[in-house]
This record gives C-alpha cells, structure tokens and sequence, in this order.
C-alpha cells in the first residue's frame, strides 16, 4: 500500500512537470511533536525545580526549553503547586517525547518572467508567503511580491514580452498573470503597486483589446493599449522617497513615453493619458500638467531623455478629459 501511495505522489509530480509554465518546488523541512512519554521521574527531589530537571534531561535541545517545560506542566497538573507553580517534591512526573517529523513540501508555482537585471538587494515574497533572494535569471512566479531595497533596481521580462523596471525602495505584486496562445480572449495582466514606483513597457497582453489589463496604484486603476509609461505613489509632490499607497499623502504621479493609457478612479470615471503627457493624482482629483517637467525623483535619467524628445500636439494636449478636477493639488 505504501508503495502504491509513493508511486501515485510520483505520477503527480511528473504531471506538474508537463504543464507548460509550471514549476513544483520540492522543499524539505522538519517540525517537532511533542508527546507524553513512558518515562517518569518517579518521585520529586525537594531541591529539584522544572527549570532544573529540563536542562539536565533534554541538554541538547536547549532551543525547546520553553516549550518543553509547557508541556511537562500540561501533562503533569498535579505535580505543581497551584499558587506558586513549584514542583511538590514527592510527585511521579511524567516526561515529554520529542517527535521529528521530515517533511517534503511542493510548491506548485506559474512561471510569469524572469530577471534580466539587478541591481542591489531585492526580496521577492511568493504567494505561499516564502521569502526567497533573487538575481540574474531568476525565474518570477505568478503571486510573487517584488520588494527593492532603497538603492536597488529590479527589470523583471515577462512572458508576453511586457518589460517591467522597477524602481529603488518600491513594492510590485504580480496578482494575475496568465498568457493565452496566439491572440485568443482571456489572457490576463493585474499588477498591484503597493509602494515606490516603476516602468512599464507592455507586451502583447497590454496590445491586445480582447485581453485583461489592470495595474492598481490604490489611487486609480491604469489601463492600456500598447504603450510605455512610468508611474511612481510619492508623498505629494516629493517623489525623492516612496510612499506607500495607504498613506495620507500618497500622490500619484504618471508620465506616458509613448502610447496611451487610461486613469479610472474608484466611481468608475475613467480618461486618457497620451504620449509626452504627465499627469498626477489623489483619491478624488486629477489634473494634468500641462508643459511642466515631472517632478525631480519620478524619472531617471534614461527616461527624462526619452520624455524630453515628446511633443504632442497641443490640441492633444488639452480638452482631453471632461471629467478633469485641477482644484485641490496645489500645483
């Protein structure tokens, strides 16, 4: 019967395995039961204490003292003075097994992309809630939580060929990634930015309209069709540090470098942002900036250059959203 269960977690595994994109991450781990023991001390010494008695009978199991003691004491009630939890010298104390338990764990997890660059120290937090390091050619999971130390940077290559860089001190979570062959309805991107800020250049999911796009910013929702654009929640108008999107003052601030995107807020109201516009951004209001730079820290080097050399239209630039709020941003 063991053979048979043995042979059927193979024949799982192996299926894990065919499935394209799908990785079973085998990890081994051991936890500790405790149990009551067929061991006793027969009779309580008048000097002895629990403390006591624990170093001497588990010494190499100092890391478990605590709970060991906890245990003796709940297998053992008699044996403690109820008022001063002292050993009652005299009692028959029974002891405590300790049970190890080897584990083997899968994880089954959607490769989404993978890393292309790095720079720094970046933690990435998986959808099971392990932590792992990552560098050069890391593969990046679907759930994966993307944290970037504060002088680090991240380019994570997508599946569909989108192409995300992300920004220092910043917090991404790929929440659903899923690419359907060809150009066939279903296929879905939803980025959370949690913290910081990033650049994304959209792949073939972002391209197609039959497709699922969302990337939220808990400011507004960010659509597109085919584009290049930065986004980055700074503490109003200061974008030299992250904010968080749950603080009191995160401003959202959006520059596209090419293409378009869309802006919903959470009523449903939605409008356009076009190429070489720069728009920012609260709960309640929008406004587009209108022939200003962004503000310092928002744009790095590389793409100050490429934002410099846009020049839409005028008549593009304005008239663009009825439902546009100026007031209240103070710029």
């Amino acid at each position: 019967m063991k053979n048979i269960t043995r042979f059927n977690q193979i024949i799982f595994a192996l299926c894990l395995l065919a499935v394209p994109g799908m990785h079973s991450l085998m990890a081994d781990t051991i936890r500790y039961e405790f149990s009551e023991s067929s061991r006793s001390i027969m009779r309580v010494g008048p000097n002895q204490s629990l403390d006591m008695l624990v170093r001497q009978i588990y010494p190499n199991h100092q890391e478990m003292w605590p709970q060991l003691k906890e245990k003796i004491k709940e297998f053992n009630p008699n044996a403690f003075n109820r008022y001063t939890g002292k050993l009652i010298p005299g009692q028959r104390l029974n002891l405590v097994t300790i049970k190890r338990i080897h584990e083997t764990v899968v994880d089954n997890l959607e490769q989404v992309g993978d890393v292309v660059a790095i720079n720094g120290s970046v933690m990435v937090v998986d959808k099971n809630g392990k932590e792992r390091q990552v560098s050069k050619k890391s593969m990046i999971f679907e759930g994966d939580r993307l944290n970037t130390d504060k002088k680090a940077t991240l380019v994570v290559k997508m599946i569909d060929g989108a192409e995300m860089r992300i920004k220092p001190d910043s917090s991404v979570r790929i929440s659903q990634y899923e690419m359907k062959s060809g150009f066939e309805a279903g296929s879905t991107s939803i980025i959370d930015l949690i913290k910081g800020g990033l650049r994304k250049i959209t792949g073939s999911i972002g391209a197609n309209p039959l497709s699922v796009y969302r990337f939220h910013t808990g400011v507004m929702t960010i659509g597109v069709r085919g584009t290049d654009y930065v986004v980055k929640l700074c503490d109003q108008n200061d974008c030299s540090k992250s904010a968080s999107r749950n603080d009191a003052n995160t401003r959202l601030h959006v520059v596209v470098l090419d293409g378009l995107i869309t802006l919903e807020d959470e009523e449903g109201k939605n409008g356009e942002l076009i190429m070489g516009q720069y728009a920012l951004a609260q709960q309640d209001k929008v406004a587009l900036v209108k022939d200003a730079e962004p503000v310092a820290g928002l744009l790095d080097a590389e793409e100050i250059a490429a934002f410099g050399e846009l020049d839409p239209p005028k008549e593009e630039r304005e008239g663009i959203w009825p439902w546009l709020l100026l007031l209240g941003l103070g710029i």
